[in-house]
């Protein structure tokens, strides 16, 4: 039945009663649960648990490919805000998304609207909305006639619909304002028995605005005229109405409307349209009728998602109306009165934001408002996917080296990130968080290690992962929250296109992106964020040029010397299987198998120092080892019968166990630098085959793993050995 695209009115009353909840939700009530229909995802971001509707990582069949990267706490916020709208049965408040200009709030508009579309085309999403149809008198020629005529073309069941009457033999068809709710049509008197008689009882659903909400001006006089006409029998009068079914649709202005800040308009208004062709047709008993037709904004999104593009942009006067139509789900126009339901979302700049605070009139607009803040991103590899088109469009002329993107995506988030104050803090958190470098805390927030590139103890990393969620919540909320300021994604993008066009060679390397930043932070006048004072190590974004440049190496010849696969990555698993054997048994008070002899025996200490040795456990190795095995007892529940990633979960001491390797074949690992830096040379003939060889399983071994083509890996590698 929901597939129908035309229903007469009794066959929709049939609808509601199979599915009342269904067909009589209000528009909060359906975007919730387009939201739920697309499905939630919760996890813990950045130390907090929020829920995510996947509606934001797009849709699997859309051409575009749009999705909000990241962003998890505003998407959670607006859930949230709907839900509660849903719970109340209607939205009384405007949501107004608030950040810096290229923060994805546009982005995130954009998939509601992407998720109302394509839910209103499912079953469960069906809407439908009603039209006045007018046969022709056949009788009498041209003309409409009531139906009661008892001409014999008339049906022989006088309560029959013209829902299905042939086009040809239509005189005149209204539509309804609004997209009017087809149930508005049952009397308010009798709408409460009848949804109580669907639901067997008391309707399960709490709120629904339709037991008291109203038909728009047009349709109600035409409906009264009617029922004059009919001499109160209400169920002939509904034998004019025809029942449609209709999608949302943001190009065709369907329960779908963006409003741009330039427009001057007025969002409703209301006309008199007696004089229409189309209602000339009419039946004379609705010819004296002076009918309004409502137009506008407002009316094109009745029923869906209306957005305020920019909304502080407007002229103030111009949204004075939603002081009263958020509360009230009515705006009054010249002549008609129309009854909305429908979400309104806006976005705004902090810059506006902060200009209406202190505007006399903001006191009044703050209590029908939702704030949420969308900032700059914090995670550098969620910045890197938004580079994804500038990517592609650099791949047609260059070959991309690793770690190109990510350089750009790092300086990008340390620039918008703000130093912690330890006042905020108590006990072994305040000790670590004055160490937290910027470098540091955008691989805290990435869920890397924090200690990889600065100087942090073991303890002090677990205290500040521990601790995530108050770090990353101290400068959430307030006016200076993190990613209110930095680089935005749209400068990143052409610092990455002009870095792109540095390149001597086929090879685009971040040593181009690091040489387009130092040019970039030259002039402090063009952004904003190179105007702020440097806070301590935080807010200096030419030093973090620096930084990343020295991340990047560091990196790079990492994997150069895992590269030259000198051991087998195996091994470390096996190192790591049989330590954590020992201190999961030695924390037990149990016994360790012998894998050689098959017979059990008392955890070996040596076991557990030849790996503690190298690392870093603090004062209490008790509680190290009790952390490391807290890891694997996550990991092992959220995923079962998975086998450990021994060395992704464990990063840090899988890098201490490759360093103490390294440190025990310097010579073999510098030798192999140098010959890599002969290569092409005259010198290169004169190695041994040994050598050479060597080399080239290292190239590959750098394709294989990290996709370092030859031409790259040899400009990468040359630039980093001869750095030193």
């Amino acid at each position: 039945m929901a597939q129908r695209r035309v229903l007469s009115f009794w066959e929709f009353l049939d609808e509601v009663r199979e599915h009342p909840y269904l067909r009589l939700r209000s528009a909060a009530q359906y975007l919730r649960d387009m939201l739920e229909h697309f499905g939630l995802e919760e996890h813990e971001t950045l130390g907090e648990n929020i829920i995510r509707p996947l509606i934001f990582d797009g849709l699997p069949d859309d051409p575009e490919e749009r999705r909000v990267v990241g962003q998890e706490h505003a998407t959670d916020a607006i859930y949230r805000i709907i839900r509660n709208f849903a719970t109340e049965g209607h939205a009384d408040k405007l949501i107004l998304m608030h950040g810096p200009n290229g923060s994805a709030k546009s982005t995130i508009a954009d998939m509601l609207f992407k998720g109302l579309e394509a839910y209103s085309i499912t079953d469960d999403g069906a809407l439908y909305k009603f039209s006045w149809v007018f046969p022709k008198d056949r009788a009498k020629g041209e003309g409409a006639t009531l139906g009661f005529g008892g001409h014999k073309d008339e049906p022989a069941d006088e309560l029959a619909s013209f829902a299905y009457t042939d086009p040809a033999e239509i005189a005149s068809t209204v539509e309804s304002d609004l997209q009017t709710n087809p149930f508005l049509l049952v009397p308010r008197s009798q709408r409460q028995r009848f949804l109580e008689e669907a639901c067997n009882g008391t309707p399960d659903f709490p709120h629904m605005r339709v037991l008291t909400a109203a038909m728009g001006t047009k349709s109600r006089d035409i409906y009264e005229a009617l029922l004059t006409a009919y001499h109160g029998d209400w169920r002939k009068v509904m034998r004019h109405a025809r029942v449609e079914r209709f999608a949302i649709s943001r190009r065709y202005r369907s329960s779908a409307v963006t409003i741009e800040p330039q427009q001057a308009n007025i969002d409703a208004d209301s006309r008199q349209v007696t004089a229409d062709f189309n209602l000339a047709n009419l039946p004379p008993a609705l010819q004296n009728l002076r009918l309004y037709e409502v137009t506008g904004d407002l009316v094109d999104a009745n029923r869906g998602l209306l957005e305020y593009s920019d909304f502080l942009k407007r002229p103030p006067e111009l949204n004075k109306y939603l002081l009263t139509t958020t509360e009230r789900g009515t705006v009054r126009m010249p002549g008609a009165l129309a009854y909305l339901d429908l979400v309104m979302i806006g976005s705004a700049n902090e810059k506006h934001l902060d200009a209406f605070k202190g505007d006399p009139n903001f006191t009044s607009f703050k209590g029908r408002i939702e704030l949420v803040t969308v900032p700059y991103l914090l995670r550098y590899e969620e910045e890197v996917e938004i580079y994804r088109d500038q990517m592609r469009m650099i791949a047609r002329r260059s070959t991309i080296a690793p770690h190109a993107a990510r350089a750009a995506a790092l300086w990008a988030v340390l620039t918008r990130l703000w130093r912690p104050d330890p006042a905020h803090y108590e006990g072994d958190v305040k000790t670590a968080i004055g160490k937290l470098t910027p470098l540091a805390k955008a691989l805290l927030y990435q869920g890397r290690d924090p200690g990889e590139l600065e100087e942090l103890t073991a303890d002090e990393v677990r205290v500040l992962r521990d601790n995530l969620g108050e770090i990353a919540g101290e400068w959430r909320d307030g006016p200076t929250y993190e990613g209110r300021f930095g680089a935005s994604a749209r400068e990143m993008k052409t610092i990455l296109l002009d870095a792109s066009f540095r390149s001597g060679s086929n090879c685009f390397t971040p040593m181009l992106v690091f040489a387009e930043l130092r040019n970039l932070v030259k002039d402090k006048s063009l952004y904003d964020f190179l105007k702020l004072e440097p806070h301590g190590e935080y807010n200096d974004p030419t030093k973090f040029v620096t930084d990343v440049e020295r991340a990047t190496v560091r990196q790079v010849r990492r994997e150069l010397h895992d590269s030259m696969a000198l051991v087998d990555e195996e091994q470390y698993d096996r190192r790591f299987e049989e330590y954590f054997a020992h201190a999961i048994a030695l924390s037990r008070g149990a016994q360790v198998r012998d894998p050689h002899t098959g017979e059990n025996r008392p955890p070996d200490p040596n076991v557990l120092s030849s790996i503690e040795d190298l690392v870093e456990t603090g004062d209490n190795v008790d509680l190290f080892r009790s952390d490391l095995i807290s890891r694997i007892g996550a990991f092992s529940l959220n995923k079962p019968g998975e086998k450990l990633p021994y060395r992704e979960l464990f990063p840090d001491i899988l890098r201490a166990l490759k360093q103490a390797f390294y440190d025990s074949r310097k010579g073999v690992l510098a030798q192999t630098e140098q010959d890599i830096l002969r290569l092409d040379s005259p010198e290169w003939d004169k190695l041994e085959p040994e050598r050479r060889d060597q080399v080239e399983t290292t190239l590959e071994n750098m394709d294989a793993r990290y996709g370092y083509s030859r031409e790259c890996a040899l400009e990468m590698l040359g630039l980093v050995l001869r750095s030193g």
